[in-house]
């Protein structure tokens, strides 16, 4: 069964003791609270190879927090669990890379004053 990348990188973050879904781990939303939490995004990836039936979708992770050092602190965390994974079998999909597309960055503070950080990974995952 073909597992969505979200939920695949979620189980991993899980797995590494990155947070736990629906506490303070989201997918495709970052909920009112708890003000400490990582959110996963789908965006545009690379287009589609033309001799392998890849995928090369672009993750993005956003932690938030109400100190700037516990939202630095977590994105880093994510950033070392998921910066470097090579040919890993996650949820019965073969993941052939994940890396950091940049350093982790500061997108400022949301309405409630809260740090944003943001990193953005380049995926290669097999699809069967």
């Amino acid at each position: 069964m073909k597992t969505m990348l979200l939920d695949d990188i979620k189980d991993y973050l899980e797995q590494n003791d990155i947070g736990t879904f629906g506490a303070d781990l989201f997918i495709g939303q970052i909920p009112p609270s708890p003000d400490d939490c990582i959110a996963l995004f789908e965006y545009a990836g690379e287009p589609p190879d033309l001799h392998w039936e890849g995928e090369y979708p672009g993750l993005q992770v956003i932690a938030r927090a109400k100190k700037y050092t516990d939202a630095r602190s977590t994105i880093e965390q994510v950033k070392n669990v998921l910066h470097g994974v090579v040919e890993e079998t996650i949820n019965g999909t073969r993941y052939l890379l994940i890396h950091a597309r940049q350093s982790p960055e500061t997108l400022g503070k949301d309405e409630n004053g809260r740090q944003l950080f943001v990193i953005n990974f380049r995926v290669i995952k097999e699809v069967s």
